[in-house]
């Protein structure tokens, strides 16, 4: 794969035998900011600067800037009057509010794959999970984040739900956050392993009381440990720049 270094403006204008289209190179630097939220080089909160986003990845102002604004409508990013934009942060209160509404979400998409006499959508699940499975011990952090976000996603593709589809690329953004924190905070591969694949057991066996269990474990506690682990994490950052001397003492 083309590393994010190589992709200049000039390699862009001269490229002659198989130019990248603009939809392309807008991709490429969307995923390369994607990568530096979940591996931690910019964290939720943080300001993007354009010129330097241009400079570091070396393309051209339109494509970084269009690349932005997708996402900005996609939520990963947040534009602010005067300021720019910065990298989507979620208050500690929100995560359960997003966990809430994620098991029913999940909870609808699971429903009408089980409701699939012909065993295609459930198909189309063991699919996705296999894939999973293949990255979950893999040692680097954004193949297995990338595997996480396609398996729930897989889920949902598997529904066959206009609505879930149309709706993902927020629901993405949000994960993408929340598994930032995660990522900085618990670094849990096993736990994360552990309950999805309690998560797929329950839906194999279409025990709707298993679901509703593994449902609650996989997103609803998952949550509730993540809040206290964040708050804490700030509480500690807090009181570190607290217990710092200012400047001029």
């Amino acid at each position: 794969m083309e590393s994010m270094g190589e992709v200049t403006e000039g390699a862009e204008a001269a490229s002659d035998r198989q130019p990248a289209s603009n939809t392309e190179r807008r991709q490429r630097v969307i995923d390369e900011i994607k990568r530096r939220i979940v591996l931690g080089e910019i964290r939720p909160g943080q300001r993007i600067i354009e010129a330097e986003l241009t400079s570091s990845l070396r393309v051209s102002r339109p494509t970084a800037r269009e690349a932005l604004n997708q996402m900005a409508r996609d939520g990963f990013l947040i534009q602010e009057a005067y300021r720019g934009l910065r990298v989507a942060d979620i208050p500690v209160d929100s995560l359960l509010e997003i966990a809430r509404v994620r098991v029913a979400l999940d909870t609808e998409a699971i429903n009408e794959i089980l409701a699939d006499d012909t065993g295609r959508r459930m198909g189309m699940l063991e699919k996705s999970w296999q894939e999973f499975e293949t990255a979950a011990d893999d040692s680097d952090p954004l193949a297995r984040h990338e595997a996480h976000i396609r398996f729930h996603q897989g889920v949902w593709a598997a529904a066959d739900n206009y609505l879930l589809t149309r709706i993902w690329p927020a629901v993405e953004a949000q994960m993408t956050i929340i598994l930032a924190y995660d990522q900085f905070t618990r670094r849990d591969v096993r736990r994360a392993h552990a309950v999805h694949a309690a998560l797929m057991d329950a839906i194999r066996s279409g025990d709707q009381a298993r679901i509703r269990t593994a449902l609650e474990v996989h997103t609803i506690r998952s949550a509730q440990e993540l809040a206290v682990l964040v708050s804490g994490s700030l509480e500690e950052r807090q009181a570190l720049g607290r217990s710092r001397p200012a400047k001029g003492h």
